[in-house]
């Protein structure tokens, strides 16, 4: 950097500092490993906030790569977004920053403690986790580090979005860590990640094949979290005490810590806990199916309970005597049957991993796509020859056998120490408590503050023209993994090619440009293209014709949030040879008191066709649909299920 370009630390960036040109910093959000994040609002429209992460380093290899998953790879409607991108305070030199949306709501785990919401609104929130992680497997990506914090609950009744994949991966990225495990959060490893990294943590060539179940994995932590007010396995344990327990250790059921959670979603939280991942669920799409017909069991089982008790407990304002406020009062949890193992015990565990990682090297990288049994198979063969893995056996289990006996010798001083559970501390509405546990590069990339009621909001996010179609939420079956399996990683040229892409879009998400900051008038009226008309006659779609849609695949029509840009709507019955479930592609237009759409694509059997659709309120026969309190200038409150018509012109 020359010498007249000033120096900045993206730490400890003030109030009011102008990042851009566009951006003004409003307060720090939180600070990572590889950037800083802060709520920051635009300066030609003041009042609008967005979040914005700032590089710590000037070589931003992971910056990089999560702007392409967030742009390219994981555009999904309960996926943050990202509007603007750039250097600063040089746009050569300088520190490389994109803008996302900021996400008004707490996290997972202070939703559920602050709100206190019923269980069939903690199972209602997991089913849409479900299918956001459904939906970005399919397409190859993987979060890696979710967790309570990374899941931000828009309104009092939960609607998740996703944030951070600042640990991401996706099908054919190129490795950016030196180790086995990628960047995460321990107390939230699957099993089999630690157990893999208790073997091979001293090889820097080893990396462990991070899979969807580990996602899975996860987010059973994160129900868990919610559901009992406690993590199954404490974070402020020892890291030896914590990675023995989460390889070897079950973990009390959710209903035996609170005697609230109904069985059945007790059930399904323990399976998702299991040590063997063939054990759980396999896709996102499967425990939706679980979650459903365990919420049909509502009727024999307190699904509309709160989560918690409530408490009167005295608040003080600072103005004379405290006040009592109503909060909530988490279970204890049950140390008196649950304990950590011993340190002794952890460090043996370990050990031993590391004596079978001696005797088995690891594994080469494997895309986490390929089917479980080839992967295992694979493993089972790569063992050492004779001689070589006959004397590492006899060495290794030589020392396990000494260190057995001094482990024993110490077990009446060191056999009971266990690591007290400690409560957990719990922050304002959308602050995140630091931990020493916690990894530096898991800072969140939006915060939120306190929430205040809204309505219940499926909320997805419509993407803007630049960005790629939003990936389908379905349920993979074991062909397409196949077939995912067998594709051969890009080759540098593709590489390239995706960087320039994202590139691209960067630059067409420019301050002046950038689509949040504008409020696009309606388009001219046009008509129909003669293509799109033979289409729609091909496919026996008559003019006036509606088709019956949903934005979000929920199957009822409670309210969501749409924002101005590309949407994708999902058809919900039969009219000429398009059966329900096609996809209907278009773009949204917001204004004050409607909210509009033009549809001209059709996807069907795999097959694209052009056609001309609006977005019509048939009831009152008006065109665009009407949006009911709530929102701002490009987020829209509607209806889920809509109807969209054939027309042969765009008024």
């Amino acid at each position: 950097m020359s010498s007249d370009i000033p120096q900045v630390n993206p730490d400890t960036l003030p109030p009011g500092t102008v990042v851009g040109g566009c951006w003004r910093l409003l307060e720090r959000l939180g600070v990572g490993g590889y950037g800083a994040v802060y709520k920051v609002e635009a300066t030609d429209h003041p009042g609008r906030y967005f979040a914005l992460k700032l590089s710590r380093q000037l070589y931003e290899p992971r910056a990089r790569r999560e702007l392409t998953l967030l742009m390219d790879k994981a555009v999904h409607a309960h996926v943050v977004a990202v509007h603007a991108c750039g250097r600063w305070p040089d746009i050569v030199t300088g520190h490389f920053f994109f803008v996302m949306d900021w996400v008004p709501g707490p996290a997972l785990h202070l939703w559920a403690d602050l709100h206190n919401p019923s269980f069939q609104q903690l199972a209602d929130a997991a089913r849409r986790v479900s299918l956001i992680l459904d939906a970005i497997h399919a397409g190859g990506v993987l979060h890696r580090d979710l967790k309570p914090e990374h899941i931000l609950m828009r309104g009092p009744h939960g609607d998740p979005v996703l944030i951070d994949f600042g640990s991401g991966d996706y099908l054919g990225a190129p490795t950016l860590t030196l180790g086995p495990l990628p960047p995460g959060t321990l107390h939230m490893r699957s099993p089999e990640a630690v157990r893999f990294h208790q073997r091979h943590w001293r090889r820097l060539d080893a990396r462990y094949a991070f899979e969807p179940t580990d996602d899975l994995y996860s987010l059973g932590v994160c129900l868990y979290r919610a559901a009992t007010g406690h993590y199954p396995f404490a974070p402020e344990w020892p890291p030896d005490v914590l990675c023995a327990a989460i390889v070897s250790q079950q973990p009390p059921a959710p209903s035996e810590v609170n005697p609230r959670v109904p069985p059945s979603l007790s059930a399904l939280i323990l399976r998702l806990l299991e040590k063997d991942p063939a054990q759980r669920f396999e896709t996102g799409a499967e425990l939706h199916e679980a979650l459903t017909v365990a919420r049909e069991e509502r009727l024999r089982e307190p699904w509309e309970t709160p989560l918690f008790e409530w408490h009167e407990a005295p608040v003080s304002t600072g103005e004379g005597a405290p006040v009592p406020a109503r909060r909530v009062r988490r279970p204890e949890w049950p140390s008196h049957k649950h304990r950590p193992p011993s340190v002794v015990r952890a460090r043996l565990l370990r050990l031993w991993a590391e004596v079978l990682g001696w005797l088995r090297p690891p594994p080469k990288p494997t895309p986490y796509t390929k089917p479980r049994e080839a992967l295992l198979e694979g493993r089972a063969r790569r063992v050492y020859p004779g001689r070589r893995r006959a004397l590492v056996a006899a060495g290794g289990l030589a020392m396990v056998a000494v260190l057995v006996a001094l482990g024993a010798r110490a077990a009446g001083a060191w056999g009971n120490t266990t690591a007290q559970v400690r409560s957990e501390a719990t922050a304002a509405v959308g602050q995140k408590v630091a931990s020493p546990a916690e990894a530096l590069h898991t800072v969140p990339v939006a915060v939120p503050p306190p929430a205040e009621p809204t309505p219940a909001a499926v909320a997805p996010r419509a993407a803007s023209s630049q960005e790629a179609a939003p990936v389908n939420v379905k349920k993979t079956d074991t062909a397409s993994k196949s077939q995912v399996a067998e594709k051969k990683a890009p080759t540098l040229g593709a590489r390239a090619g995706t960087a320039a892409r994202t590139l691209a879009m960067c630059g067409a998400l420019g301050c002046a440009s950038t689509p949040p900051l504008m409020e696009q008038p309606l388009p001219p009226p046009e008509d129909c293209p003669p293509a799109s008309m033979a289409a729609m006659k091909r496919l026996r779609i008559p003019i006036g014709a509606a088709l019956m849609s949903e934005f979000v695949r929920t199957g009822d029509g409670e309210p969501i949030t749409v924002r101005e840009g590309r949407a994708i709507a999902y058809t919900l019955r039969t009219v000429g040879d398009l059966s329900s479930g096609a996809e209907v592609d278009g773009y949204l237009y917001v204004t004050p008191q409607r909210v509009y759409g033009r549809f001209t694509q059709v996807r069907y059997k795999n097959e694209r066709y052009p056609g001309c659709f609006e977005l019509w309120e048939l009831n009152s026969r008006q065109r665009g649909f009407p949006r009911e309190p709530g929102g701002d200038a490009q987020n829209a409150i509607i209806v889920n299920n809509v109807d969209i018509r054939a027309v042969h012109r765009f008024q």
